[in-house]
């Protein structure tokens, strides 16, 4: 290994939670961390940058032994959160709703507080079944501000740059033996990774003011057309419930639309009526779901993977096109990725999480900071 010193262990590319969540992880762990992304914390307003958008509850559809270990693991360490931060995340209790077939239940109904089949007196009106339970759900902007806050407090750099290249990163702060990749859709044009299996699956919702709904919603009856429908509260002063929405893989539009937010509003206002309630339209007429306190129309980009996300470590040599990137962009790489070519340096990838990110973060943050810390002791034990 070449002698040289640098101020940081690692560099994060990416500030959506994963790579908020992972930098935070590695920093309790000793390392000195930088953060280098296209899009902070702050910027709840960019459609490009998914994590603000999510509705961010915890109801885990996990479809393998891993995903299901990274949900358990996020689960209950966020019981601790919500003790510490209530306004940032909450115990919520759900309803999940349904009119056709068999309905076995979900996978983690074992994980989560208070699981059980409603009796029909208590399914609401229009479905014939209900399941209910406790779990949590979250403020994205304010959990977003929370990490970059308390990160930026420990003397972890948030630092706004683009980088074309995966190898920019490793010179970009002064060189580094390792990188954390955690670039969302980004992994997909990113010289270095060019990642194809990388799609967005794009969300349409609607955020309303109904501070008197403190409980999820959701139907678990197929929806046509990648329909979904969801109620979700966020903790926090301000009152506010995420509509959903609309699950589109390939879909890169960051529009909302005007008929499916309609669809949205009207679905939702069916599940949960009490969205309308304390709207001021006085008693003179029944509540519609016109009289919804609409906030604002979001749509979000999820950053997903086909095969599952990405969460592994890589070697790589700086400078040499590896056998997963494409020959012919191997010229394309900007002088500052030609820094220290021949160069070993190792990459840990996570991304592709698609719309898991909030329920599995802190999983993931584990998982990923396990392989960076061993492979930082593993180069120092050949110095």
């Amino acid at each position: 290994m070449p002698p040289y010193t640098s101020a940081y262990d690692c560099v994060v590319l990416g500030s959506g939670v994963l790579g908020l969540s992972i930098a935070d992880e590695l920093t309790n762990r000793g390392l000195r961390v930088a953060i280098v992304a296209r899009d902070l914390p702050e910027d709840v307003h960019s459609s490009a940058f998914a994590s603000p958008w999510a509705g961010a509850n915890w109801a885990s559809f996990a479809s393998n032994p891993a995903e299901r270990r990274r949900d358990i693991t996020t689960f209950r360490r966020l019981g601790s959160l919500a003790a510490d931060h209530p306004d940032l995340v909450r115990r919520t209790p759900f309803v999940y709703v349904w009119n056709e077939g068999e309905y076995d239940g979900p996978w983690y109904k074992d994980v989560v507080y208070d699981y059980r089949v409603l009796p029909r007196s208590s399914v609401p009106p229009g479905w014939t079944h209900a399941v209910g339970f406790t779990s949590y759900t979250l403020n994205p902007p304010r959990y977003l501000a929370h990490l970059a806050s308390s990160l930026r407090s420990r003397g972890v750099p948030i630092l706004r740059h683009r980088v074309s290249s995966l190898d920019e990163a490793y010179s970009l702060l002064g060189p580094v033996s390792l990188v954390i990749n955690a670039t969302g859709l980004g992994s997909r044009t990113l010289l270095g990774v060019e990642d194809a299996s990388v799609h967005p699956i794009r969300g349409q919702t609607v955020t309303v003011r109904a501070p008197s709904v403190v409980g999820c919603f959701g139907i678990k009856d197929p929806q046509p057309g990648g329909q979904q429908c969801y109620v979700i509260p966020r903790p926090g002063p301000e009152g506010h419930v995420t509509l959903g929405g609309t699950f589109l893989p390939n879909n890169y539009s960051t529009l909302p639309d005007p008929d499916t937010a309609e669809r949205i509003v009207k679905d939702a206002y069916k599940l949960c009526p009490q969205l309308a309630s304390g709207s001021g339209s006085g008693t003179s007429r029944t509540n519609s779901w016109r009289d919804i306190q609409i906030v604002s129309h979001n749509v979000g980009l999820r950053p997903a993977r086909t095969g599952g996300m990405r969460l592994e470590l890589e070697n790589r040599v700086l400078g040499r096109v590896n056998m997963e990137q494409k020959d012919e962009h191997a010229g394309l790489v900007p002088a500052r990725g030609q820094v220290g070519r021949g160069r070993e340096v190792g990459c840990v990838h996570a991304y592709g999480i698609g719309p898991a990110g909030y329920q599995a973060s802190l999983g993931i943050a584990e998982e990923a900071a396990d392989l960076a810390v061993g492979y930082l002791a593993k180069i120092k034990s050949k110095l």
